[in-house]
């Protein structure tokens, strides 16, 4: 079933557009094999945070200039994103050690009760590690959106001031800051609604629910990955209004490349 949901993916991918469809269905298979080289690292004894951290840069890398090439607007969204990445690194790190979210939840003791608990593995690290890669999962998508509608309203009026492309987007970060949040939310709802329907019917209470780690890894996680789409909003639309207005001054006014004499 799995193989066959495979292919309907990458006839409509080639259907869409064969060229990019292409490189879209090739850059899934190698975002997962950067995932599954991480995972072996990290069972191997590798920091956990640092193996995310250059495989968050990899996958992205691979999502931006792999599939879309090397243009403004991929620059400025990887910029962004490493922006964002640093802005929260502090936050991340502290949150995942005072929440105290590592490790499994009581509900999955009886799963892995069979199992031994001496991995060796720093579980606060897997739990800063799972953050990262759901937030980088969101933030690209975020910001390559902004920084392509933003190259196109360029385009369309290259008169437009750095300040006006930048107000330009942000209201377009606005309209997908709402579809986005609405997104994390459902995902979020649809991923853990058989473990909540589980709670209500175990009677956990309303405080039981909100204080248990699975329930509290999971929304953290969904917090983050919206407070990246949050930030990496005004960051995009700034990055991208410096670069479009720097090229044109360099272009020229009639869009001949300036050279001193």
């Amino acid at each position: 079933m799995n193989l066959v949901l495979a292919v309907i993916l990458f006839l409509l991918m080639l259907y869409i557009d064969r060229k990019r469809g292409l490189k879209l269905f090739v850059s899934l298979a190698m975002n997962f094999v950067v995932l599954i080289v991480i995972f072996y690292l990290t069972a191997l004894g590798f920091n956990a945070v640092v193996c995310s951290l250059i495989g968050c840069f990899t996958v992205s890398c691979v999502m931006l200039f792999f599939v879309n090439g090397e243009s403004i607007k991929t620059v400025s969204s990887i910029k962004a994103i490493t922006v964002v990445l640093l802005i929260l690194s502090v936050l991340i790190f502290s949150m995942a050690y005072v929440s105290r979210i590592a490790g499994f939840g009581y509900e999955s003791y009886e799963e892995i009760n069979m199992f031994s608990y001496d991995v060796k593995i720093d579980f606060t690290d897997i739990a800063i590690s799972m953050i990262l890669f759901s937030l980088i999962g969101a933030t690209v998508d975020s910001s390559i959106a902004i920084s392509s509608a933003l190259y196109e309203v360029h385009e369309n009026n290259k008169d437009l001031s750095r300040k006006e492309l930048f107000i330009s987007g942000m209201n377009i970060g606005k309209d997908i800051l709402c579809t986005t949040a609405n997104t994390l939310m459902f995902a979020f709802l649809g991923d853990f609604m058989t473990l909540l329907i589980w709670f209500y019917k175990c009677e956990y209470t309303f405080g039981e629910i909100v204080n248990a780690k699975t329930f509290a890894s999971e929304l953290i996680r969904i917090l983050f990955s919206a407070t990246g789409c949050i930030i990496v909003i005004p960051v995009t639309a700034f990055l991208t209004a410096r670069a479009l207005k720097k090229e044109k001054a360099e272009d020229g006014p009639d869009g001949v490349t300036n050279t001193e004499t």
